[in-house]
């Protein structure tokens, strides 16, 4: 076979050979178990719950909403989506409607070849970012109404020592 031959088929082993590559390198990988984390969006009267799993490997993942640690019918839930990263990892997410008030109820539960058991997760809610403020604040007016009463302290004490050191007569000398 001639030169000209040879790179006539080397377009056609090329796409095999990176088949044969990446499926080796695959099995040499161990597995990386995902970072799960549940998100909560509030849309007029319908509260959505997201479980997000993030940056694991193999791509194959099981993942479910339970309700009071029941699992949800399929009807019930969004279709689970899962997607690749550019570094060759997956993310998965999986939504499910909830009334408002009941988040509590509802954990994601994963399954994944880099987990020794399924990994449960459930939307915890932040503390409100008015008392975190209003608390900020409060402690910063604290600060400076001491920071006031302490120079203002300073202040009357030099004035005092001022006040005392002109009762003092000077005695003349002869």
């Amino acid at each position: 076979m001639g030169p000209r031959a040879r790179r006539a088929l080397l377009p056609l082993f090329l796409p095999f050979l990176l088949f044969l590559l990446r499926t080796g390198a695959a099995h040499r990988r161990p597995p990386l178990p995902p970072l799960l984390k549940v998100t909560h969006h509030v849309a007029s009267a319908v509260t959505t719950l997201r479980c997000q799993a993030l940056n694991f490997y193999p791509q194959n993942i099981t993942m479910r909403w339970l309700k009071d640690r029941r699992p949800l019918e399929a009807k019930d839930v969004e279709p689970q989506d899962v997607l690749p990263n550019g570094d060759g990892t997956y993310q998965g997410w999986l939504a499910v409607a909830v009334p408002p008030g009941e988040e509590h109820r509802y954990t994601c539960l994963v399954g994944h070849p880099g987990l020794n058991q399924p990994l449960a997760a459930a939307w915890e809610p932040s503390v409100p970012s008015t008392l975190v403020i209003g608390a900020i604040s409060g402690i910063a007016v604290c600060v400076i109404l001491f920071v006031i009463g302490v120079l203002f302290r300073i202040f009357r004490k030099r004035q005092a020592s001022r006040g005392a050191m002109g009762d003092y007569v000077l005695a003349e000398c002869e």
